[in-house]
């Protein structure tokens, strides 16, 4: 039997065909069961012309009502009968990274200070080569002062190869170690690898949510994050889980709001707590470091100690538990091992536990550490503290016992009062097993006037020594108060006031400072102040297309002094070498056909205008992520055309790209095209002109591009058609008016389809 199947109240369905037995009972091929999205019952099953046909009176809830005379069978079925439907809210597509070619860049600072009588002069190098195999960087750095003598010394030689299908980075020469959640970092020189999820800003780390409903009719299903629409989506009839939600640090509910056909609502809402300490189900996260520690860094170019070895494993278990594994080894030196579990703790925050053991030569000792965070809307608290015993050693304790800690102990918390302000506590304790302890308390108040001001007063109280042994106690009182006052989005005026009691407090003092942030792209920004101690600041910034100039003139403590730096880089890239600011990150060269000061934005942000040859360096694009280009497409020449004035680009680390855009010269006229009778063609007539289509407006007038030599063409309307020609044009107008045109009616043979 063939019939057409509604499923709970649809107002159309599939045309099925169905079995029918003796008794009159209806069976369903697999398939078409599958299609409808019906749970299989118990049930016994039949064959007929090679397919599996099952019956649907035996699915448990289901009933079925069937119309002979329409040829139709109308099923009801509540949720639980449906298998369920799997939807995602956030899209899983990959972002394209747009190829480097080979190029180069020279970063560069040379700098001259004063202080008193007492000059030093320095300079900065950074040599970049890049191409599609990776980034060689090259740092050196050269001093010459009456304090530091005269040295030139070379920091970091690194050859950097990406894989962002792999998640992966490989790095050779100069690195820093990885420290794990525990751990703690050497610089070394040798070989690093791991997984870097800065390679892939697409992948989501963090446990993504989830929610679930069931749906009895066809429904569109919204869904809120904290009242936030995040996903609108139609569902079936049935079960249903909306995974790859977005997820935010901290506390929050997912809102899931059902509407079916018939106008019926209903709404789930479920609590949730997400934090960036937890990876995803089945996520890995993992770094190798091995080499030989760069000893006295930055004081010598090649002072090479022993032989360094540290690994990181971090996985996730499940969207509340994640464990990590860290190991560091030092030859002849300090080595340890341990564990990490960050655990959720329901929908309140995440608990971390540390265990680890260490040593050196003739000494071992154990690590325990908790804490807990809870990141909340109104309340914030993140309490932690570690343990180490006396024969405990790590990286951080090599050639030196003298730091070595034997607690640290971290308490903050914050508490949101909305238009009260917020107030924050904090408190921070170390003590060592070689020198005096130290605790920090710090209490915090901040709040917003009059919409737009802000008032923050802190007060810190600093003890050193614990009372016992032979360090005695010294304390302190500092308290510091800020009122800034914005003026417009750069510019602003602050006060601020100091004060305190003890010996670390600093002095009594009032300052008043007026800013002004320099500019995204060239412009310049400054900063002055003046104190009640006679003391003063004052800062001077210039940027522009190819460097940053900045001056500096201070006093405190009864010292004076002066300071300038010229910063700034020059690219390879296209074939050609340009000045520009320091590249610090992935830049790019914007080519506009030639076309000299069109402004070019980087994320809707005015960034530089194009140079007299119609180019444009960008030098602070974020690597790994699309970086949206434009440029107004009304501040181009009216004899261009441009395909799309906006491009996205995703360039790789330290990398340089092209960024071309299609900008075509054109030239445009206007006319009035008229019959031999001197009446105007039809308005809304089709003008074919140089292979595209216009349309003549009122008496006739008519606007064509393509205009560039003697040509001709057709109008075309619906009770006739006609030719015209135009001369070639004269002069340099860009839009001439080329007056009236007679346009002569064309016979039945000479008429081409429109």
């Amino acid at each position: 039997m063939i019939y057409e199947v509604l499923l709970n109240d649809a107002d159309s369905g599939p045309m099925l065909v169905l079995l029918q037995d003796e008794r009159g009972a209806l069976w369903i091929d697999a398939d078409d069961l599958a299609r409808l999205r019906l749970k299989r019952a118990a049930g016994q099953e039949i064959i007929h012309d090679g397919r599996h046909y099952w019956p649907l009176a035996a699915i448990p809830h289901l009933t079925l009502r069937v119309d002979g005379s329409r040829g139709r069978v109308y099923l009801q079925a509540p949720p639980e009968d449906f298998t369920p439907t799997l939807l995602a809210a956030a899209g899983r597509s990959e972002l394209a990274i747009t190829p480097a070619a080979f190029g180069a860049f020279l970063n560069y600072q040379l700098s001259e200070q004063r202080i008193d009588s007492h000059s030093t002069t320095g300079a900065f190098a950074e040599l970049g080569l890049y191409a599609a195999p990776g980034v060689f960087t090259q740092t050196a750095a050269a001093r010459s002062g009456d304090f530091a003598g005269s040295a030139v010394l070379r920091l970091d030689s690194t050859l950097t190869h990406d894989m962002p299908e792999r998640i992966e980075r490989l790095i050779l020469g100069d690195d820093v170690s990885d420290p794990g959640s525990w751990g703690s970092t050497l610089h070394f020189a040798g070989i690093g690898w791991g997984r870097d999820f800065a390679l892939r800003p697409d992948v989501l780390t963090m446990p993504m949510l989830a929610a679930s409903g069931a749906a009895v009719a066809p429904s569109t299903v919204d869904v809120l994050v904290n009242n936030q629409p995040v996903s609108s989506q139609n569902l079936t009839p049935g079960p249903f889980v909306i995974d790859r939600l977005p997820a935010i640090s901290g506390p929050g509910e997912i809102t899931l709001v059902v509407r079916d056909a018939l106008g019926r609502e209903q709404t789930v809402t479920q609590s949730f707590y997400s934090s960036p300490n937890l990876l995803a189900p089945g996520l890995s996260q993992y770094a190798v470091n091995l080499g030989a520690v760069r000893e006295n860094y930055a004081l010598a170019s090649d002072d090479y100690g022993p032989l360094l070895g540290a690994a990181t494993y971090r996985r996730g278990l499940t969207s509340s538990l994640t464990a990590e594994f860290h190991g560091e080894y030092l030859q002849g030196g300090p080595h340890a091992a341990g564990f990490n579990v960050a655990a959720g703790v329901g929908q309140f925050g995440v608990l971390n536990l540390t265990t680890a053991a260490g040593g050196a030569t003739g000494s071992s000792g154990t690590l325990l550490g908790a804490s807990l965070e809870h990141q909340g809307r109104v309340f914030s608290l993140t309490a932690g503290t570690s343990v180490a015993s006396s024969g405990y050693r790590q990286l951080e304790d090599a050639g030196s016992q003298i730091a070595q800690f034997k607690q640290r102990t971290l308490a903050q918390a914050g508490l949101n009062l909305g238009q009260g302000g917020s107030v924050y506590a904090a408190m921070v304790a170390q003590s060592y097993f070689f020198q005096p302890s130290v605790r920090t308390a710090t209490l915090g108040y901040n709040l917003t006037v009059h919409a737009r001001d802000s008032l923050s007063l802190t007060v810190n109280r600093t003890t050193t020594g614990s009372g016992a042994g032979s360090a005695p106690v010294q304390s302190g009182v500092s308290v510091f108060l800020n009122f800034t006052i914005p003026l417009d989005e750069r510019r602003s005026l602050s006060f601020d006031g100091t004060g305190g009691t003890g010996s670390q407090a600093p002095a009594q003092e009032l300052y008043a400072t007026a800013l002004q942030n320099a500019p995204v792209g060239a412009g310049f920004g400054y900063r002055a102040g003046v104190s009640s101690r006679g003391n003063y600041l004052t800062d001077g910034r210039w940027q522009s297309a190819a460097g940053d100039l900045d001056v500096q003139a201070a006093k405190n403590l009864g010292l004076s002094g002066q300071s300038a730096s010229w910063s700034g880089a020059a690219t390879f890239l296209d074939g050609e070498l340009r000045a520009a600011r320091a590249v610090n990150d992935s830049f790019a060269a914007v080519d506009v056909a030639g076309l000299p000061d069109i402004p070019v934005y980087v994320d809707n942000q005015l960034v530089t205008q194009t140079d007299a040859q119609g180019y444009a360096l960008l030098h602070q694009l974020r690597p790994y992520e699309p970086n949206r280009i434009s440029i107004d497409p009304l501040q181009l020449p009216l004899d261009t055309q441009i395909d799309s004035p906006n491009l996205v680009l995703a360039p790789g680390y330290r990398s340089g790209v092209i960024a071309h855009f299609a900008v075509k010269r054109i030239r445009a006229a206007t006319f009035r095209l008229v019959l031999p009778s001197g009446a105007p063609v039809p308005a809304g007539a089709q003008i074919k002109f140089n292979g595209k289509i216009f349309s003549a407006g009122l008496e006739g007038i008519a606007y064509v591009t393509g205009y560039d030599h003697g040509m001709g063409g057709q109008a075309i309307w619906s009770q006739g058609q006609c030719e015209f020609r135009v001369e070639p044009p004269v002069g340099n107008d860009l839009l001439p008016d080329l007056g009236t045109l007679r346009c002569q009616p064309l016979r039945a043979a000479q008429v081409s389809p429109p």
